[in-house]
């Protein structure tokens, strides 16, 4: 008899305490845009209050990748600034 093996995903893995699920209108925005390595972006991200993260990396054009100590909602960012290669 084999053995089986069962592989569990978790739905929104992306989506962590780690990395911030971007806006729809982000997502499409970064999607239409060219990637910087193979499945990131890099970019300047300006929050409302006027704080910018500086080149800071996201995932598959949705996921903005947080330091452990950050907690930014979507609704925080005013501007993404892509950095080109």
């Amino acid at each position: 008899m084999g053995h089986q093996i069962t592989l569990i995903l978790k739905k929104g893995n992306m989506e962590s305490n780690q990395n911030l699920k971007l806006s729809k209108k982000y997502c499409e925005y970064l999607e239409s845009k060219p990637e910087y390595g193979m499945g990131y972006q890099l970019a300047d991200i300006e929050l409302k209050d006027g704080t910018v993260l500086k080149k800071r990396t996201i995932l598959n054009s949705c996921f903005l990748k947080l330091n452990p100590d950050e907690e930014i909602k979507s609704r925080d960012i005013k501007t993404i600034t892509l950095i080109e290669k």
